[in-house]
């Protein structure tokens, strides 16, 4: 059996629990005038029941009731996921210390005694949806924070063009491969990208075209590359590639198939076709540079250059260690 407040902007939702006709009556009547909207169970089986159903703001429910007495609906409500952050109060003809204990061990929230006093009632109702309302909105609000935190997270790793990592990422993951590495004895190789005569797409067809360009070949190497490896715009139209436990002709395969990727793609801009290749270097930690990261970047970046100097559209590698300048 179910009831209904007057008011379908109700303040709030209450199930009241109560064997006793009158009672359930007395209470409707109070609720009633302050427009809660209202629903009632004559038992405790048949408040767990509609439980499956309803999802009230509140539970006014009776301690003493055949077969299921309120202590064990109240437990078996804050035992439910689903459940247990519903506010109980109970109703009793008497409080004794013991089980007033009992009931906020529990779960229950508050105590009202018979006879009802409906200010005391309405007080109490009023306070612990103001409770619950301020509890959901805290959570709200929290989780807001928690999204909103990890999306600024995610924006300071992140090239806002081309959604790949920046430089501050690809640092970071270098950092953590290099300790990987060397309690492994597992190599990683990283891979230095330049689009080649860039400057001229935006010359040409103006710095839209060049962001469509970034854009689409970022999407390439994305899609050419594992998971456990990092793609990074370095700056400009630099990109810078790390490849854990790979090997520098594991490397150079990598480079030389996105390489050819790009090189045939059917890049089209303003109903322009559009011929665009890349140049790569290629360098292992510790093998073919040093143990410094900084090093180990001014490596490949070198090996990259070098195959500018060839003709653009290469893979080089870079072969043997970078000597330090002396001081």
């Amino acid at each position: 059996m179910t009831g209904t407040g007057t008011d379908s902007a109700s303040k709030g939702f209450i199930l009241i629990v109560d064997d006793v006709a009158h009672n359930l009556q007395v209470l409707c009547n109070i609720l009633g005038k302050k427009k809660y909207k209202i629903a009632v169970a004559r038992n405790g089986k048949q408040a767990l029941e509609m439980m499956e159903k309803i999802t009230p703001d509140l539970i006014l429910l009776d301690v003493m009731m055949p077969e299921l007495d309120g202590f064990e609906v109240c437990q078996r409500l804050h035992s439910s996921p689903a459940t247990r952050d519903i506010p109980v109060i109970f109703l009793t003809a008497k409080i004794e210390t013991e089980s007033v204990v009992k009931g906020f061990e529990i779960g229950a929230v508050d105590y009202v005694t018979k006879p009802f006093n409906a200010a005391e009632l309405l007080a109490r109702v009023h306070t612990h949806l103001e409770l619950k309302h301020t509890r959901e909105e805290l959570i709200k609000k929290n989780k807001e924070l928690i999204k909103a935190k990890k999306k600024l997270e995610l924006a300071a790793r992140t090239d806002p063009l081309t959604e790949l990592s920046n430089r501050r990422e690809i640092l970071e993951n270098i950092g953590k491969e290099k300790i990987r590495c060397e309690r492994n004895h597992r190599p990683f190789t990283l891979l230095m990208g330049d689009l080649d005569d860039f400057k001229g797409y935006n010359d040409k067809h103006g710095h839209d075209c060049g962001d469509f360009l970034l854009v689409t070949v970022a999407k390439i190497m994305k899609s050419l590359v594992r998971k456990q490896d990092s793609v990074a715009r370095w700056g400009g139209e630099e990109f810078l590639l790390l490849l854990p436990e790979t090997d520098l002709e594991g490397g150079r395969t990598t480079a030389e198939k996105i390489r050819q990727a790009i090189a045939h793609h059917p890049f089209t801009y303003n109903d322009s076709p559009l011929t665009v290749t890349i140049t790569f270097g290629v360098s292992m930690y510790g093998i073919t540079c040093s143990r410094d990261i900084d090093e180990c970047i001014k490596t490949v970046d070198l090996a990259m250059y070098k195959g500018k100097k060839k003709g653009k559209n290469c893979v080089v590698t870079a072969r043997g260690k970078l000597k330090k300048k002396r001081k």
